[in-house]
């Protein structure tokens, strides 16, 4: 049987980007008042962010989450990503891949992030 969980593995930097896409993103996707299937979106993707949250501090850097949601995690850092690169005109591609990773259980720091940022502004 496959797993139901994924393991994160980050720093708080990290997680307050993850954090932020995800809550940004169901905020914009599923608006309150939307249908019953929607606001049942909404509502798991701010309980994933605000488990994130509370599951990685200084101190512990990883926490495990349903896999249920990742396709809407992924298009959350999408919607994330696509906002960001419109605002300050440039491209994410190098930060993208570090995200893609850490949905992947790879993990990710903030100098890992710092140096795709780099990249990114360098490209």
């Amino acid at each position: 049987m496959a797993a139901r969980k994924i393991k994160l593995c980050c720093d708080v930097t990290v997680k307050d980007i993850l954090c932020a896409a995800i809550s940004e993103y169901a905020y914009a996707a599923y608006p309150e008042g939307g249908s019953e299937c929607a606001q049942v979106a909404r509502y798991t993707l701010l309980e994933l962010a605000a488990d994130i949250d509370a599951g990685i501090t200084a101190t512990n850097e990883t926490v495990e989450v349903s896999k249920r949601p990742r396709p809407m995690v992924k298009a959350a850092l999408e919607y994330y990503f696509n906002r960001a690169d419109a605002v300050q005109g440039s491209g994410s591609r190098q930060q993208r891949a570090l995200f893609d990773g850490l949905l992947q259980e790879q993990q990710v720091t903030r100098s890992e992030l710092e140096a795709a940022v780099a990249a990114d502004s360098d490209a």
